[in-house]
């Protein structure tokens, strides 16, 4: 199974972009795709940013969207739904990290799964890093 990081955001040379590296370098079969969106009126941003990280999904992948009124999953009971999709020969799956205005309608209908790391909302570079 290939596992994908899509987020929408900025590459940098930062320190938690080196941590993700680090993290990126001991798995197999994990894609790191950064988007960003072209326009600058909101609205239309989110549903932009959205269309992106759907589009990133592959053909016979499922699609789990980072979102902070996502389903707060423990360690075993993710790693139970990728076990399962695994065997039901589900190709990929695509963890899929909103902007900073936050994830649109459609993307969040679209998603097989919503999840959050907790109640709070974190920076995109730490989620990345707790998904590597």
């Amino acid at each position: 199974m290939k596992y994908i990081i899509s987020y929408i955001g900025k590459s940098s040379k930062s320190d938690e972009e080196k941590i993700t590296q680090k993290y990126l370098k001991r798995l197999n079969n994990v894609e790191l795709n950064q988007y960003e969106a072209k326009t600058n009126n909101v609205k239309l941003k989110i549903i932009e940013e959205g269309t992106k990280l759907i589009k990133s999904t592959p053909l016979n992948a499922k699609l789990i969207l980072l979102d902070e009124q996502g389903e707060n999953l423990s360690s075993k009971e993710l790693a139970k739904l990728v076990l399962d999709w695994k065997e039901s020969s589900i190709s990929a799956i695509n963890f899929a990290i909103g902007g900073p205005y936050g994830n649109g309608v459609q993307i969040k209908k679209t998603a097989d799964k919503m999840i959050a790391f907790g109640r709070q909302t974190w920076p995109h570079q730490m989620v990345k890093i707790m998904l590597a």
